[in-house]
């Protein structure tokens, strides 16, 4: 990973409305490291030595599911593919550029495995039966940026003072805008635009994530939202704020405050990074002192497969039974397996 200098933060907020959070997101760098067992070099049995940062990882996560059902998805979900991210081996050397199309067909088999360990986790307790979440991954290996997307949790790309939308919401409003069945200005009151054809979880047969690659540029900013916050904001405002803001952290505050303004009828959260030259072009090693190791998950990878659906079948269906399954939060989640 050539060097670069990643300026991140995040915020999540309840909203004005709901009386439970459901959102989750992680900001996380991925680095190599020797757990030391015995040696030399001055380090105490039971150090780790770390290498500099091989990539940046960003998640956002809308739970969906009645009480608990909702928080319990986005956080396993968060922790599953950080916890895939963390023991694979794709994304520590990746020099050849032949390799992207491998690499994003691992980024989405994450995805795909944590839809079924979702299913399955649903079956564990009545209050998590029918539980899903939209999940939104970039992976910034610099200077490309993948990003994998199941549902309508948003990625953004800020580039000399424009916006520009990198994801597409998976939902029935936007395929039925895409077909010209729905004008654009009536996409966010159409009461489609709250029914997902494609989450992990919610009881669906299966999964098909989205892939994007991005070239990155010095001074790019990107994005990473819940719908509780382009609901409220307009691209137009988003631009705005990204662009007045004196830092990721007051852009993450000042969007969060004009989606409360705006009604804040549902969980808000945003993520923003911003990535500047490097000056210091020396590797680096870092070291922590011994301590107590935690497990924060233990989850076996699905070995089912899954089948791939028919945007074309699932339209016509909506457009035939106009049918959903109601879900707390706001969302509906219709099942086209």
């Amino acid at each position: 990973m050539q060097p670069i200098d990643v300026q991140s933060a995040g915020i999540t907020d309840i909203g004005k409305v709901r009386t439970e959070n459901q959102d989750q997101f992680l900001i996380a760098e991925l680095n190599a490291s020797l757990s030391i067992r015995s040696g030399g070099m001055q380090c105490v049995a039971g150090s780790r030595l770390f290498g500099g940062p091989k990539g940046h990882l960003f998640l956002v996560a809308d739970g969906m599911g009645g009480h608990r059902g909702g928080s319990e998805a986005s956080n396993f979900a968060v922790q599953y593919c950080a916890n895939a991210m963390l023991n694979g081996s794709c994304w520590y050397d990746r020099d050849d550029d032949a390799s992207d199309e491998a690499f994003f067909e691992h980024l989405k088999s994450i995805l795909e495995n944590a839809h079924r360990a979702i299913e399955e986790r649903s079956k564990s307790a009545d209050a998590f039966h029918g539980m899903g979440t939209t999940l939104t991954m970039a992976y910034v290996d610099w200077p490309q940026m993948f990003v994998v997307h199941a549902g309508d949790t948003r990625c953004y790309l800020f580039r000399k003072d424009e916006l520009q939308l990198i994801t597409r919401d998976h939902t029935v409003a936007n395929e039925m805008m895409r077909k010209g069945q729905l004008a654009p200005e009536d996409l966010e009151r159409s009461h489609w635009s709250n029914v997902l054809v494609n989450a992990l979880g919610a009881g669906a047969e299966n999964v098909v994530p989205d892939g994007y690659k991005v070239d990155l540029q010095k001074n790019d900013s990107i994005l990473m939202c819940s719908d509780g916050l382009n609901k409220h904001v307009s691209d137009i405002q988003i631009r705005r704020a990204l662009l007045d803001a004196t830092g990721p952290q007051n852009a993450c505050e000042v969007l969060v405050a004009l989606a409360k303004q705006g009604g804040g009828s549902d969980n808000i959260t945003a993520v923003v990074a911003t990535f500047h030259a490097q000056p210091n072009h020396r590797m680096q090693m870092f070291m922590a002192p011994p301590g107590k190791e935690a497990m924060v998950q233990d989850v076996d990878t699905p070995e089912t497969e899954l089948d791939t659906c028919d945007l074309e079948s699932m339209q016509s269906e909506v457009a035939t039974t106009e049918t959903g399954e109601e879900k707390s939060d706001g969302k509906e989640t219709v099942d086209f397996g």
